[in-house]
């Protein structure tokens, strides 16, 4: 099942109750955005060659922090970043060159030294004060 993450900013969908009771944000990715991820994402050792890497630290101060983004995750193994909204992404955007800000198709391919698992990224997303994420830019066609 694919899913988007609501729970990094202002969702627009229904919240979903994570079994632990915590609000996850969690909700079912629209029927336009499913075509888009059914051809997968590469496995991590499998980037195309013109694939950089490139890392984002956020801390969330204050429990109703958000990162802002709109992700999904993509093949089991990362988490496209469909749209960036306001939150700690953006604002680490605004202090950032071009070539090093999140944008719209990069990829989350590593989570607090967790890589592999698009499960246990959301987990990490949605339940980390501090997030050391690695993004990857040319991931998707």
């Amino acid at each position: 099942m694919s899913l988007l993450c609501a729970c990094c900013g202002e969702g627009n969908g229904p919240v979903v109750e994570a079994a632990d009771g915590s609000s996850s944000g969690v909700v079912p990715v629209p029927e336009s955005v499913k075509s888009a991820e059914a051809e997968g994402a590469p496995a991590a050792n499998e980037f195309p060659p013109d694939a950089r890497e490139f890392q984002v630290v956020v801390t969330k101060v204050n429990p109703a922090d958000r990162i802002g983004l709109d992700i999904s995750a993509v093949g089991g193994k990362v988490l496209k970043v469909w749209k960036i909204k306001e939150g700690l992404v953006n604002d680490w955007n605004s202090g950032k060159g071009e070539e090093d800000q999140v944008k719209a198709g990069d990829a989350i391919v590593s989570v607090n030294g967790n890589r592999g698992s698009s499960d246990v990224l959301l987990d990490e997303v949605a339940k980390a004060p501090t997030l050391d994420m690695v993004f990857a830019r040319g991931m998707f066609a």
